[in-house]
């Protein structure tokens, strides 16, 4: 927004959200959730309001990676549906709100 001369508050009201919104959007230290719609509405936005723009804004551009440091069993549990469930399911039976029987029936 800084390199093209974009300010929240133009942003905000292209994209019909409030300025709250829009703040939290830009200082959010996790990847917010954008369906393919709010992220296009957002490019076209950016692009309305950009002033010297030499090429479209695309979402590529939007994105910035910086690694940080996840354990390796971490990223295993986070990508596998499998040993969520598994663990939620050893959660449930740790805290007596599900059976073992109840875990063979749904087997």
């Amino acid at each position: 927004m800084a390199r093209y001369s974009i300010k929240g508050v133009d942003l905000a009201g292209k994209l019909d959200i409030s300025t709250n919104a829009m703040s939290n959007l830009r200082n959010s230290k996790t990847m917010p959730r954008l369906d393919g719609v709010a992220l296009d509405l957002l490019c076209n936005a950016l692009n309305e309001l950009a002033q010297d723009l030499d090429q479209p804004i695309a979402p590529a551009d939007l994105l910035d990676y910086s690694p940080s440091p996840v354990a390796s069993s971490d990223a295993i549990t986070v990508f596998s549906l499998t040993k969520r469930r598994r663990t939620k399911r050893e959660q449930g039976i740790a805290t007596g709100q599900i059976t073992s029987k109840d875990v063979a029936n749904a087997s």
